[in-house]
């Protein structure tokens, strides 16, 4: 099994996930992925404390409506979703160790059904105090590609393959990107 493909495949679900759940308003306070190999697959975790505050049903039923909302629930590895409490002992550690990392993933969503611009931008942190994150909108894909580029430092390469992902499909993901709570802060992503 290519693991780097499972990889990037997986953090392209992930990012997608995440931003279903901003969208709707779904506190989380993790959504990483991990590899699990007593499964020999990756596994993507959300937390939330919904689990704690409504069940775990109520949780999980959120969560699925969300991801309809969004179009992304067929594509979505349901089987391999785990939908946990914020103090379950896994997620302490995933966030032990994602904390270390301050990665994150920027959701680019085109807000017309042409998607042409406006551009609506989100930096969705794997981990950090949950709910819905601030976003930055860019009238236009000049607009948006010197702010990815010469702000953010997302190589150009990179930049142009999320425009056309974006031009194809209405939203791109970029990850993992970087940024401290100070940088993210500064370019209005925090």
């Amino acid at each position: 099994m290519d693991k780097t493909a499972l990889v990037r495949s997986d953090l392209e679900i992930m990012g997608r996930i995440q931003a279903a759940l901003t969208v709707a308003r779904i506190h989380v306070t993790l959504v990483d992925v991990d590899y699990r190999p007593q499964l020999d697959e990756w596994q993507i975790f959300i937390a939330t404390p919904l689990y704690d505050s409504k069940g775990p049903a109520e949780a999980v039923t959120r969560i699925i409506k969300a991801l309809q909302n969004m179009g992304i629930y067929e594509e979505v590895p349901l089987l391999r979703i785990s939908i946990k409490s914020p103090s379950d002992p896994v997620i302490r550690a995933l966030e032990a160790e994602v904390k270390v990392k301050t990665e994150g993933v920027i959701d680019i969503l085109a807000l017309r059904e042409s998607n042409e611009g406006p551009y609506l931008v989100i930096f969705a942190p794997f981990t950090g105090p949950g709910g819905a994150p601030p976003s930055r909108r860019f009238d236009d894909a000049d607009q948006l590609r010197r702010f990815l580029e010469d702000e953010v430092s997302v190589s150009r390469s990179t930049v142009e393959d999320a425009l056309i992902e974006v031009r194809h499909k209405g939203n791109a993901s970029i990850f993992p990107v970087q940024l401290t709570r100070r940088e993210a802060g500064k370019l209005g992503l925090a």
